[in-house]
């Protein structure tokens, strides 16, 4: 009688789906290639634009920033263009265009030559991190969304550990010419990671019967998403040169430690996002973000760029998974990559921004009071985040219920 089985007995069962499968994990490797090309120039191009051209702050800024802009004006038209035809063809066809241009950078003998490789490289990687992105949502189960972007952002952290650091090596060690030709190579070779992201849809997905350029899902974690990236657009654009300019002669060392802390954040606490629900996780993100550019700005030795960059990391960390899984959640799978599109919009317009903005100041007053504007504007930004996301419940509380609905 032993054997036979109790009807009232529930057997539990692990049914999640798993994530880290050989193809997931082959799509981020490729990425994660891309990435180390388009990072090696952070700590390049800064310093050759006020180097070798003699640019001022703000024209850094902008040599940066056209990058994001440019990246910004395309997105919402790649995002139905990726639900349509697949995530395969964004990624091979953006990494091929952002490789040459970076490697037409090595060419250029003026700024506005620099601002227009960039602006170019810009609309090759908004067709990559859509493509890359949607790909890695497409492959991760509803309850793994959070863990999937947590996950795949590693591919960028990775790269960014490596690629400033080996950027300003090779181009002390050769010259400025060679290090853009490495990187905008190592984009082109990361084409190949196309090849494991979904292909065009049998079935084309069926049309929405309105289309907006934006995807409504994405316009209010857009709207803090680009609140909370203004002051980290800022540090990437100029913490080399701040570097530089406290005794810190290698300025990738700031980059790697940035990396370190946003990498074993994201492995050990990849599911934070999941759990805490994105409004909480953003205001965590945020409070970070506060701390960490409050302290770039008042502490003007090499210890406090590298505190503050940890710190700043921490709000990295975590501000883009929460918000990026709370906009996936609220768009049908037949408009993801539009709704993504939408949300890296904001990402881009970001870093459009913060560059001039940050450069503006640095130029007017100094970098200290531009990066403590920064910290104010995170600060603003957290304490309204629960009345611009609105009522959010915990996602795994969400996922627990049930499938999600689909509108």
């Amino acid at each position: 009688m032993d054997d036979v089985p109790d009807p009232n007995r529930v057997l539990l069962v692990n049914t999640t789906p798993a994530l880290l499968t050989p193809r997931f994990v082959s799509l981020c490797l490729g990425v994660t290639l891309y990435f180390l090309g388009l990072n090696m120039t952070l700590s390049v191009l800064p310093l050759f634009v006020e180097g070798e051209l003699g640019g001022t702050n703000t024209q850094v800024g902008i040599a940066v920033s056209s990058f994001g802009l440019a990246a910004a004006c395309v997105r919402p038209l790649i995002g139905p263009l990726g639900d349509r035809q697949g995530r395969r063809r964004l990624i091979a066809v953006g990494a091929t265009t952002a490789g040459l241009a970076t490697v037409l950078t090595a060419f250029a003998t003026s700024i506005p030559m620099v601002v227009s490789f960039r602006a170019l490289a810009g609309l090759g990687e908004a067709a990559v991190f859509v493509g890359a992105a949607s790909a890695a949502q497409d492959l991760a189960s509803d309850e793994r969304r959070g863990e999937a972007a947590s996950y795949f952002s590693l591919a960028i952290y990775s790269s960014l550990f490596l690629g400033p650091p080996f950027g300003e090596w090779l181009a002390g060690a050769t010259s400025t010419s060679t290090a853009w030709l490495v990187a905008g190579l190592l984009a082109i070779a990361a084409a190949f990671s196309g090849m494991f992201a979904p292909g065009r849809p049998e079935v084309a997905p069926p049309r929405p019967e309105t289309r907006h350029l934006l995807h409504r899902s994405a316009l209010r974690p857009g709207l803090v998403l680009f609140l909370g990236l203004l002051g980290y657009s800022g540090f990437l654009a100029f913490v080399a040169l701040h570097a530089r300019s406290v005794g810190i002669d290698n300025t990738g060392t700031v980059f790697t430690v940035f990396a370190v802390v946003v990498i074993f954040l994201r492995v050990v606490a990849a599911k934070l996002p999941d759990r805490f629900g994105p409004v909480t996780t953003s205001r965590i993100s945020l409070g970070a973000g506060f701390i960490g550019l409050a302290v770039l700005a008042v502490w003007d030795q090499p210890a406090g760029v590298y505190i503050g960059a940890a710190v700043l990391a921490v709000a990295q960390s975590f501000l883009f998974p929460a918000l990026f899984a709370l906009v996936v959640d609220q768009a049908p799978d037949a408009e993801r990559s539009h709704a993504i599109s939408t949300l890296s919009m904001f990402f881009d317009l970001a870093f459009g921004i913060g560059g001039p903005l940050i450069g503006a100041i640095s130029d007017v007053i100094n970098r200290s009071v531009a990066f403590g504007f920064c910290s104010a504007l995170a600060l603003t930004t957290m304490l309204s985040c629960h009345r611009i996301l609105g009522d959010r419940p915990v996602a795994t509380s969400i996922r627990q219920i049930g499938p999600r609905s689909r509108r």
